[in-house]
């Protein structure tokens, strides 16, 4: 076992759309934490805030690892930078032209998503590679200045820079960029090829475009960022595919972060569910602005590829799908007359009608406080008070739009806001052909305790877990977060012949492990951990399956993995077929071991005011039903209650309904159906 450094001095941060939450450990595990508003208009300002609430005014030598919605919000807002993309000539459309894949197979009037720049700011170059990177057409010094001269007339203030084959040989790639960063415009230039070794021209396209249009925005807020926690040694960020990266990579290939925060809950749902021996979940990170779920069977699965918004990019991420139904999801009547709630979100600012900061329509989160699901004086360990008046006032207003009571329409937003994540939840599991009932459902975030045993009714699941501090767990994924990255090589090639030309491969394998050990400045000691995958398919497929390959450099035997692939192609489509395997690429996982997490102590408990809890009537949607309030902190290991009862904590809120029971193990809440 490799060693591991030990965790204290580092403070997780995670950014989100309502709360920045902020979390460092003490002494046995236990942590110090810190909930409290975003501030949409520079995020740092917030971290800033919350670092000096737990490490003091003027913390020095902390590592502080953060995950960023800067580069997610720049996209969906639409408010990146101009950005001019350079792309060899008679390609300048591509980007427009996609994939030809209509979004919805039966409208009749279809609005597909547009690109991050104009038209007019992309700038054909003349030169031509052949697919196997042979030169067809020589990028001439005249050409490279041409282009530069170009770029500057349109006023930019990024680069993206996209040649025909670059995966293949990225000379002219590597010409105009080196051109461009040596201009005194000072342009933030992303070149394809050192973001995505995809071979497929429009969607590395779009992931340097991406890359470039986020840029300078990330860039600039790294730099706030810096000036905020001037006493952090280190400064790290979680990248889409839950690993982490220091500021300089983030800022060079922001388009690494756009899924960071949601990465984070990911990997502290499985960090926590394998502390108390499960290993296959399906995650539910409900915050205020959207909810995000994932499937994990064994170990995080890391896609190839991403669309957020409708923008594709080809870069290695966790995978999430996110859904606009969260605390502060708005409730709101449509032209049809029927009730919607969400995507559109009340974020911090004004925030949910029962924050008080000058909001007026309803919310997913002042649903429940009117229903007594969410108690106006237990939110945030009654540090900010909830204002049950104001709820019901908002949710009155749009009820007499409907022609309904309060009531009702509160139990209509709820169940509204359950079928937009029941899809979503059955996205990642019956339609990749996993059966929900044999995972256990993790609910975190402010809001996912408030709904993860609805949820898990609705799709038959038989046992719930909420972790300790469930409101906090990305922040707390942050610290367990290994240092990480991926390496991608496309090969294109037969993969008996592959196979055939041993030396050769081996000698690949060496040269992209390297690589992998200069990067992540790995000593002997630290345990660099190496994993491989190979993306195969039948010859004539247009898309590989990703399976691992027991290989590496030094390995004596290089093992075929027709079979593992055969098999994962049957399990999906249901066959196999007799043709040709072509091994389209590789791809290299490298990380360093997690720092080490103090045992945790179990908590006394106190048994006094749990016998003492006060009862209230809470609506589960079937009228008000006297519902025991319990603070987490009186449970004990061991501890079993049986619904209905509210457990209220710091950083959320947890509803164990009738028909369900909780128990307590290793401090986490493990919550199954009676029979």
């Amino acid at each position: 076992m490799s060693s591991r450094p030990p965790v204290a001095r580092r403070i997780g941060v995670d950014t989100g759309g309502t709360f920045t939450d902020v979390v460092m450990p003490r002494e046995q595990g236990r942590l110090r934490v810190h909930k409290l508003l975003s501030t949409p208009a520079d995020p740092s300002e917030a971290i800033g805030a919350g670092v000096a609430a737990l490490a003091g005014a003027s913390p020095a030598g902390f590592e502080l690892v953060h995950g960023t919605t800067v580069a997610t919000n720049a996209l969906l807002e639409r408010r990146g930078a101009r950005l001019a993309l350079v792309i060899t000539a008679g390609f300048e459309d591509v980007l427009w032209l996609g994939r030809q894949a209509r979004p919805d197979l039966y409208a009749l009037h279809v609005k597909m998503p547009e690109p991050v720049l104009a038209r007019p700011d992309v700038i054909g170059v003349r030169e031509r590679l052949g697919a196997a990177g042979e030169v067809i057409e020589a990028l001439s010094p005249a050409e490279v200045a041409r282009v530069v001269e170009e770029v500057a007339s349109l006023g930019v203030d990024a680069v993206a820079v996209c040649t025909l084959h670059a995966w293949a040989n990225p000379a002219h790639e590597q010409q105009l960029a080196r051109a461009l960063r040596e201009h005194p415009a000072g342009w933030h230039v992303s070149a394809s090829h050192e973001i995505s070794g995809a071979f497929r021209e429009f969607e590395r396209a779009s992931t340097a475009s991406i890359n470039a249009y986020v840029g300078p925005l990330m860039a600039r807020y790294l730099e706030r960022l810096r000036r905020r926690v001037p006493g952090a040694r280190t400064l790290e960020v979680l990248l889409s595919h839950g690993g982490r990266a220091d500021v300089s990579f983030a800022a060079a290939q922001p388009v690494h972060t756009v899924l960071s925060g949601p990465a984070g809950g990911v990997v502290g749902a499985l960090d926590a569910a394998r502390e108390v021996g499960i290993e296959r979940i399906m995650t539910l990170d409900m915050g205020g602005t959207s909810s995000d779920v994932c499937l994990v069977d064994g170990e995080l699965e890391v896609r190839e590829d991403a669309v957020i918004d409708g923008l594709s990019m080809v870069v290695p991420v966790i995978d999430i799908v996110t859904v606009g139904a969260g605390g502060g999801s708005i409730a709101y009547r449509d032209a049809g007359g029927a009730l919607r709630v969400g995507p559109r979100s009340a974020g911090a600012s004004p925030g949910p009608a029962c924050y008080g900061r000058g909001g007026s329509e309803p919310t997913v989160t002042d649903a429940h406080l009117a229903l007594g699901t969410l108690r106006s004086d237990r939110f945030l360990g009654g540090e900010m008070a909830l204002d049950t008046r104001a709820a019901r006032e908002a949710l009155a207003a749009l009820a007499a739009e409907l022609d309904t009571d309060g009531e009702v329409l509160a139990r209509g937003v709820l169940a509204i806001a359950d079928a937009a994540m029941a899809r979503a939840l059955k996205v990642v599991s019956l339609e990749r052909g996993h059966d929900p009932r044999d995972f256990t459902l993790v609910g975190f975030g402010g809001a996912g305790g408030l709904h993860a045993c609805r949820l898990a009714e609705a799709l038959s699941m038989r046992r719930v877990l909420i972790p300790q501090h469930p409101g906090l767990l990305s922040a707390r994924g942050m610290l367990g977060a290994r240092r990480r990255r991926f390496y991608r090589r496309t090969l294109l090639a037969s993969l008996d012949r592959v196979l055939a030309s041993e030396a050769a491969l081996r000698e690949m394998l060496q040269r992209l492990e390297a690589r992998a050990r200069d990067d992540l400045g790995s000593s002997p000691d630290e345990g660099l951990e190496l994993g491989w995958e190979a993306g195969l398919r039948y010859q004539g497929q247009s898309f590989e399956i990703v399976v691992p390959v027991s290989w590496c450099a030094d390995a004596r035997v290089l093992d075929d993995p027709r079979e593992a692939f055969e098999a994962e192609h049957e399990r999906l489509y249901g066959y196999r077929a007799a043709r040709e395997i072509e091994l389209v690429g590789l791809r290299l996982g490298a990380s360093l071991g997690a720092p080490a997490w103090p045992e945790e102590l179990a908590s006394a408990g106190d048994a006094r005011a749990l016998a003492a809890a006060t009862t209230t009537g809470v609506d589960f949607g079937q009228g008000p039903e006297e519902t025991r309030i319990v603070e987490r902190e009186w449970l004990k290991e061991g501890q079993r209650l049986k619904g209905p009862v509210i457990i209220t904590e710091y950083s959320a809120t947890t509803v164990v309904p009738r028909g369900w029971e909780l128990r307590v193990q290793r401090s986490h809440l493990v919550l199954e159906r009676e029979e």
